[in-house]
C-alpha cells in the first residue's frame, strides 16, 4: 500500500476534489501502513527461527491475519473505511476450498486474511517483488501464480490437507469495468485438486487504490467495503479449465456492476 513514488505521495497530500481532512487521513493511513508492515516483517523474521519448520508458515499467516485485523480496525476508527461481512457465519468450518473473489483494490487480501487466518493465498508478481511483502509471502508459504504448473501442484498439496486458499481469478486488480477477464490457472487447480470453489463478492464505494488509479484521485471517505458469499461450485469430471473459468467469470459478471467509482453486487442491492 506504500505510495509508488515520492511525487505521487506529494500529489496526494491535498489532492483536487478531496477535503483537507480526507487528505490528512489518507496520508496518516499510508504512514501507519508503512510502519506496521515494516514492524510485521521484522517480527516474522525475528520469530521464524523459533517456530520450527512445520509450524512456521501457519504462524506467519496468523501474524499477517492479526496485523490485517488491527490495521483495518485502526483505519475504521480513523474514519477511512467501513467494512461489512455477509454470509461468513460458518466460514470457520470451511475446509479444502478455493476462496475466489473479485479484486477491486489492494485492501481485498487484508479483508479476507482477517476472516481466514490460516488460509494460503495465490500471489502475483507484484507482491513477490515488493521488498517487504515478498518476505512475508515467502515466510507464509503463499503460492506464486507462476509458473502455473507449480501453482497447481502446491494448491493440490494444501487442499489435500484440508486447507483453504484465497485466489483472485482476475490475476490483478480490476481495471476499467466491474470485472477483468479471469485467468485459467485457478480453474485448473480446482479440477486437479477436487477443491470446491467458494465465491466471494467484494463491493466498494471507491476505486481508490485500484489498478491504474492515481493517489491524487478525488476521494470521499469513508470507503465502504462489503464482502458477501455466493454459490459454491465444483468442476465437472470432464470439464476443461477454460470452460470452468468462463462459467465462473460469467457468474461474477452477471452479478457485479460498476456505477462511476462504485462496484456493487446487483442481485442483493438492486
Amino acid at each position: 500500500m506504500a505510495p509508488n513514488s515520492l511525487a505521487s505521495w506529494n500529489d496526494s497530500l491535498i489532492a483536487p476534489g478531496r477535503t483537507l481532512c480526507d487528505s490528512l487521513r489518507v496520508n496518516a493511513a499510508y504512514g501507519l501502513h508503512l510502519f506496521s508492515a515494516t514492524w510485521l516483517t521484522a517480527s516474522v523474521l525475528w520469530n521464524s527461527s523459533a517456530w520450527g519448520k512445520d509450524a512456521s508458515a501457519l504462524a506467519a499467516r496468523q501474524k499477517i491475519s492479526t496485523h490485517s485485523t488491527r490495521y483495518l480496525d485502526r483505519l475504521s476508527r480513523m474514519g477511512c473505511i467501513v467494512c461489512e461481512y455477509e454470509g461468513f457465519e460458518n466460514s470457520a468450518d470451511w475446509r479444502g476450498s478455493l476462496i475466489c473473489a473479485n479484486h477491486p483494490s489492494i485492501f481485498d487480501a487484508l479483508l479476507l486474511f482477517q476472516k481466514f487466518p490460516q488460509a494460503g493465498c495465490v500471489v502475483g508478481s507484484n507482491p513477490q517483488r515488493h521488498p517487504l511483502f515478498s518476505i512475508l509471502a515467502k515466510k507464509a508459504a503463499y503460492i506464486p501464480s507462476l509458473p502455473a504448473l507449480g501453482m497447481v501442484k502446491e494448491t493440490r498439496k494444501v487442499i489435500s490437507q484440508g486447507g483453504n486458499i484465497i485466489v483472485f481469478p482476475e490475476g490483478t486488480r480490476t481495471r476499467d469495468a466491474a470485472l477483468t477477464h479471469f485467468q485459467d490457472g485457478f480453474a485448473l487447480a480446482a479440477i486437479k485438486s477436487g477443491a470446491a470453489i467458494r465465491t466471494v463478492f467484494i463491493e466498494c464505494t471507491s476505486r481508490f487504490l485500484g489498478k491504474a488509479i492515481s493517489l491524487g484521485s478525488p476521494l470521499e471517505m469513508p470507503i465502504h467495503f462489503r464482502l458477501s458469499t455466493g454459490d459454491v461450485f465444483r468442476p465437472g469430471p470432464e470439464e476443461s479449465a477454460r470452460a470452468f473459468s468462463h462459467a465462473l467469470e460469467e457468474y461474477f459478471r452477471e452479478r457485479l456492476v460498476r456505477e462511476g467509482e462504485v462496484i456493487r453486487r446487483s442481485e442483493i442491492h438492486a
